[in-house]
């Protein structure tokens, strides 16, 4: 047993200072893209991209090894659009959605995952609204491209770029898509009659967050801790961002605390029943709102 031990040792110590030690293995293995994906009542692309953990089986043969190596791994990687040799940049009202730079990029963390001891290859799926896209309307071929960094448990550096076949899709016409806020105030009590939060010391108000997505992407965010209102009396908080035709946009008022969220209220708009330039201002009663006032509005995209 000892003698195992030290030759793991000795491994480790190999593995992790020799510069021998490069990967060879391709983690992600395949990327695939399903066009004209509807989510949360949104057109755009389903991107998934598989995670291949168990190839770096290959160097590392046993069971203790690989779960070293991947128990202590930090692996990242990055996804971006490409026309031809462009890289697709982020469309009207979307740059912070993805992190305000010059191009459309998504960065996400590729964690291992087990079972009974033993990595999984793991999916992971991301949607894009064909609104996010600064393209122009009609058929359009790209490609998506994952950049993969990182290291495992032994300090071995990792780098992989992947890039999916070209697939053709049509986007649909877009128009503008503003929300402006005035204030909302929320009861004391849920529609259960219990308290928000519980504190031992302070109120037991609610951390607000208003959250304005179009499918699962967040396009606009308010938050405001500890706090039964949200009010803007001076001037209004307006958000604007690119719609396609027909989509539907999503509004969610949260109590959000370390471990779960309570959802307080929520509105959707179709994008198909509202008429250009007609403000629609929102007067539906919600049993946890007290009050609220905002108002939507859709108009053409400028030249």
């Amino acid at each position: 047993m000892k003698q195992k031990n030290l030759f793991i040792l000795l491994l480790i110590f190999l593995l992790g200072n020799n510069s021998f030690a490069q990967n060879k293995e391709n983690i992600i293995s395949n990327i695939q893209v399903q066009p004209d994906f509807v989510e949360n009542g949104v057109k755009g692309l389903r991107i998934s991209v598989l995670c291949d953990f168990p190839v770096l089986r290959k160097k590392y043969p046993t069971d203790s090894l690989l779960n070293i190596a991947l128990g202590q791994a930090k692996f990242t990687f990055i996804l971006s659009l490409f026309q031809d040799s462009n890289q697709v940049k982020p469309a009207f009202g979307y740059q912070s959605a993805f992190g305000r730079g010059d191009f459309l990029e998504i960065k996400l963390k590729c964690d291992p995952q087990f079972s009974d001891s033993k990595p999984l290859s793991v999916n992971h799926f991301v949607f894009i609204p064909y609104a996010a896209l600064k393209l122009k309307e009609g058929k359009q071929n790209l490609s998506v491209s994952a950049d993969l960094y990182g290291k495992d448990g032994f300090n071995t550096p990792y780098k992989q770029n992947t890039r999916s076949t070209v697939f053709s899709f049509t986007k649909p016409l877009t128009k503008i898509f503003e929300c402006s806020l005035d204030s909302l105030v929320v009861k004391p009590f849920d529609n259960q009659g219990q308290a928000w939060d519980h504190e031992l010391f302070g109120t037991d108000a609610p951390d607000l967050d208003f959250s304005i997505k179009m499918g699962d992407l967040e396009v606009g965010n308010i938050h405001k801790g500890n706090n039964y209102f949200i009010s803007f009396a001076a001037k209004p908080r307006v958000f604007r961002f690119l719609v396609s035709e027909n989509d539907e946009v999503t509004i969610f008022l949260t109590d959000t605390d370390d471990a779960f969220h309570d959802p307080i209220a929520s509105w959707r708009f179709n994008t198909t029943n509202m008429k250009e330039g007609t403000v629609y201002q929102q007067k539906e009663a919600k049993e946890n709102l007290t009050a609220f006032s905002f108002k939507c509005k859709v108009g053409k995209v400028k030249d």
